[in-house]
């Protein structure tokens, strides 16, 4: 090997002795086969146990279900009878209207006739009393005229009171004996000796009255 060379390598023909090793005291725990890692037995199952849990859980869960579907029909029953009586309810009350409203035509048909009936009886009322006055004065006319051509007899006059006085004005004029005699029935006599004459007061009123209770 030339000088040059050797000037830049190491030398490794001279021996170096290695280095003893350092002791290091490190503790550690002991490990035994009695460590409880290695020695700790497996949990026991109890299946009788785990049945029974098992079991009431299921029993729960079934019950539980049960509940919500026996809920379930409860609310659904329930909607169905509301929903039935208010059906009901609307029904009753429609036909509640329509006997309303039948019932107060019915009462107009019945208050429009008891006015007509009650607007005839007064008219026919009114046209009994006219009737009847213009009949008093007509028969009193009737009777001047008798006397007037020369009938010199009693005249005997019988009727209602008021029909009698309209007797009286008409025959006031003349100086004739005249019997006047009040009476229940409605209708004039006039009795000239064997002559006799007579309203019929009392017959047509009836058909009148006949008409107005129709």
């Amino acid at each position: 090997m030339s000088a040059a060379l050797t000037k830049y390598l190491k030398d490794f023909s001279q021996f170096v002795p290695a280095e003893e090793p350092v002791a290091i005291d490190i503790e550690l725990p002991a490990v035994t086969f009695e460590s409880d890692w290695a020695t700790a037995p497996e949990p026991l199952i109890d299946l009788e146990e785990e049945k029974r849990k098992a079991f009431e859980d299921g029993e729960q869960s079934a019950k539980q279900t049960l509940d919500e579907s026996h809920q379930a029909e409860l609310d659904a029953l329930k909607l169905r009878h509301e929903e039935e009586l208010e059906a009901q309810r609307v029904r009753f009350e429609e036909e509640i209207a329509g006997h309303l409203a039948t019932s107060v035509i019915t009462m107009k048909q019945v208050m429009n006739e008891h006015v007509e009936a009650a607007c005839l009886k007064v008219l026919s009322q009114f046209v009994e009393q006219e009737l009847a006055q213009k009949t008093a004065a007509e028969m009193a006319a009737q009777v001047l005229r008798e006397i007037r051509d020369g009938y010199a007899g009693t005249v005997k006059i019988s009727g209602p009171e008021q029909l009698l006085s309209k007797m009286r004005k008409g025959l006031e004029e003349i100086d004739h004996p005249v019997d006047y005699e009040v009476s229940d029935d409605i209708d004039i006599q006039v009795q000239m000796d064997n002559s006799v004459l007579m309203t019929r007061l009392s017959e047509f009123f009836q058909g009148l009255r006949g008409l107005s209770d129709e």
